[in-house]
């Protein structure tokens, strides 16, 4: 049998396929990290050899040169190159993850804030903002150079060198933080700033967000940014849009809330000071911390000279002394502003528009009523153990010129003209004796000084006053006697007392019984003023108000007060009556501290040049007020301490508010001394009739004083002896009496 031949050579390999080879088309490369740590194990790993071959092993097959075979270095681009291609397309969706709900750069000048509210004093000075504040939008090429220099010293000093994400100064930042143990510096950039801002304003953030999420998305927009916009559009927007504090958005909001000037009108301190507020607005503001404000320009500064934008700061921080000056002159608007801010809704209701308010203020009165306040209580608080101090003055036709809440509003926003409800004491009793004047008496009706009580109630008289039996109406309330008053106060009833008060213009809550003649029911400064303003209008009704003019932006007129009619709610022989009385007070009375420091050559002493009218008041030494006035200005001075503490005794409004009162009025009035007098002509008119606490015309009987009999009041109708003027030695030497007592 004939054997087969044997077989040289077996191959292993599978027999060939007649199917064609597909075409491939272009794809991403599968990536393996088993399979790749398999191949450079199998590379770098030295193969096992054997001392001896066996004659069965079969020959290995030739391979051609760079066949099959792989080199290392082929090996470890492949592998880099397929780490890249997916690190890249992680990276392309984490862009595309990040950025798919990022808004529209578009919409950068757009954003949704509380409307703005500019409040303008009668000259057009800004004495206050609220709300949102934006201005017109400002270009950087409009600014001094400096302006831009300053942000750019303290925030981003390579902005014109970064692409939005600045890397050295992430580095720099980082070695500086490790080094001090402690946050110290950042390492945003101006334009990330500005897309944080953006994120922040479209509500994607709150202000406290610390997320990755949100970092990523800031350093994405501004990336973004860097691309759409050149860098001066960039400084631009980002000066136009950041917070400054206060309620102000953009470098001109904020220029003309703290300097009350256009940015481009800006010295180099004051642009370091606003400079200086992005880190912390609040913290570093000129209004509510100037000394901390001071310490962060100087700091800016600093920073502008090392960058070489200045040569040196010594020369610039002399501007801070002007700056100080401006701000100490605008500092009691405030209080002012606030009022005014808070009484726009009741004029045009709600509003969703920025508002430009022009108002009654004036800053020339405003200035002498700070340096009077200040100088009084400089030389007097500490003494008489009183803290605080409030003045207002108005137009006998109620609009106010000037407004001081309290000594301090950095410390205290609380407006003792507006808010305080303090027992006004004896300044309460000129509507006590205008009742009595309507009842039928007239100022030199004679009354007993002497003690007088109603059940437990034994009012008294103030203490160093000493009773000398019958004295005049007018007697009475040039020297305040509180026994007269009350007798007055019988007569008439505390109803009517009420009444009177409130046509006039009170309109707290009355006490219904006879302290109210002694001024127990709790008042504002500002209502007690425009009661009194009455008696320098005229008899007129008097309203006090603050806003002349709200119109928009656009200039269209929202609100426009116009001249009202005045009712006549005192007749105006009583008027001329009121008035001769409270100019006696200033004369001869407990309010002779008041009196006008003008000089008055060629004159006896006593008499003044300018009339002027007003009325103490005190409450245990717990409240002092003086109200007074002229033909063209009503005044009113509070002074005690927030807590009811008591001052020092005999604190009455003889004191400081009276002096205060003179200090104020006097450079005010002298130089430009008013026309007319408070003393109106003529008799009673025909057509008017005194009023009931109801608002009513009194019946006949009652004006006539009839019809009523009280114990222990000398009173008596017309024609009688105690109606009869006393004599002019007579009225002297009570006169002279009368002025022994201690003031009220």
């Amino acid at each position: 049998m004939q054997k087969k031949p044997p077989k040289l050579y077996v191959t292993d390999r599978p027999a060939f396929s007649s199917r064609k080879k597909k075409s491939r088309g272009f794809s991403l490369p599968k990536f393996n990290f088993v399979g790749v740590i398999k191949v450079l194990s199998s590379l770098f790993s030295k193969k096992k050899t054997h001392s001896s071959q066996t004659p069965s092993k079969r020959p290995k097959s030739p391979r051609k040169k760079g066949g099959d075979k792989f080199s290392i270095k082929w090996v470890i681009f492949k592998t880099f190159a397929t780490l890249f291609i997916w690190l890249g397309c992680l990276g392309m969706i984490g862009i595309l993850w990040f950025s798919y709900d990022l808004p529209d750069v578009n919409h950068l000048q757009a954003s949704v804030r509380k409307p703005g509210v500019t409040v303008q004093a009668q000259d057009g000075t800004i004495i206050g903002t609220y709300g949102d504040l934006y201005e017109d939008m400002v270009k950087i090429s409009e600014l001094p150079p400096y302006v831009p220099q300053a942000f750019m010293a303290i925030e981003d000093r390579r902005f014109y060198s970064h692409f939005g994400v600045d890397l050295i100064g992430l580095v720099r930042a980082a070695y500086t933080n490790y080094k001090a143990n402690r946050v110290v510096q950042g390492g945003s950039t101006l334009t990330q700033q500005l897309a944080k801002n953006f994120l922040f304003t479209q509500g994607m953030y709150d202000i406290q967000d610390r997320s990755l999420r949100r970092k990523v998305q800031e350093a994405i927009m501004a990336l973004w940014l860097e691309w759409k916009f050149t860098k001066e559009q960039i400084f631009t927007i980002y000066l136009n849009r950041v917070y400054f504090g206060a309620g102000t958005y953009g470098i001109e909001a904020a220029s003309r809330k703290y300097f009350n000037k256009s940015a481009r009108q800006l010295t180099v301190y004051e642009a370091a000071v606003i400079a200086g507020l992005l880190k912390a607005p609040s913290r570093y503001s000129p209004t509510n911390s100037p000394k901390k404000a001071r310490e962060r320009a100087t700091i800016v500064l600093h920073q502008m000279a090392d960058a070489g934008y200045i040569k040196s700061v010594g020369e610039y921080l002399h501007q801070q002394d002007q700056m100080q000056q401006d701000q100490i002159n605008l500092q009691g608007s405030r209080f002012f502003a606030d009022w005014v801010y808070e009484n726009i809704p009741g004029l045009i209701g709600a509003y969703d528009q920025d508002l430009i308010v022009l108002t009654t203020f004036d800053p020339r009165i405003q200035k002498h009523a700070e340096d009077a306040t200040k100088e009084t209580m400089e030389k007097l608080a500490k003494e008489y153990k009183t803290t605080e101090i409030s003045l207002v003055a108005m137009t006998p036709q109620g609009a106010v010129k000037a407004m001081i809440g309290g000594m301090n509003y950095n410390k205290s926003q609380y407006n003792r003209v507006t808010q305080a409800l303090r027992q006004p004491g004896s300044a309460f009793k000129p509507f006590v004796y205008l009742a009595g004047l309507e009842a039928g008496m007239s100022p030199d009706t004679i009354f007993s000084d002497d003690p007088v009580s109603i059940g437990k109630w034994a009012p008294k008289n103030f203490r160093k006053y000493q009773s000398i039996g019958e004295i005049t109406m007018r007697q009475a309330l040039t020297k305040s006697v509180n026994t007269v008053t009350v007798r007055i106060a019988l007569e008439v009833g505390a109803k009517k007392i009420g009444g009177v008060a409130q046509r006039l213009g009170i309109t707290s809550d009355m006490i219904p019984d006879m302290s109210i003649s002694l001024g127990t029911t709790e008042v504002t400064l500002l209502e007690l003023v425009s009661a009194y303003a009455t008696f320098a209008n005229q008899g007129k009704s008097v309203w006090a108000y603050g806003i002349s003019e709200i119109r928009n932006r656009d200039g269209d007129i929202l609100y426009q007060r116009e001249n009202v009619t005045e009712d006549q709610v005192i007749d105006p022989k009583h008027v001329r009556q009121m008035n001769d009385m409270l100019m006696n007070v200033i004369n001869h009375g407990t309010g002779r501290a008041a009196r006008l420091k003008c000089g008055s050559p060629g004159k006896t002493e006593g008499a003044l040049p300018i009339q002027v009218a007003g009325k103490t008041g005190s409450n245990a030494d717990k409240d002092a007020w003086f109200i007074g006035f002229t033909q063209e200005l009503v005044a009113g001075i509070w002074t005690g301490n927030d807590n009811n503490a008591p001052m020092i005794k005999n604190s009455t409004g003889g004191r400081i508010p009276a002096q205060t009162f003179s200090a104020f009025m006097s450079p005010i009035t002298c130089d430009n001394p008013p026309a007319g007098s408070l003393l109106p002509a003529g008799d009673s008119t025909d057509s008017f009739a005194p009023y009931d606490e109801q608002g009513e015309p009194l019946a006949e009987s009652i004006v006539a004083g009839k019809g009523k009999s009280v114990p222990d009041v000398a009173y008596a109708p017309p024609g009688s002896s105690v109606f009869d003027e006393p004599a002019s030695d007579d009225r002297a030497a009570f006169d002279n009496l009368l002025d022994q007592a201690a003031q009220d």
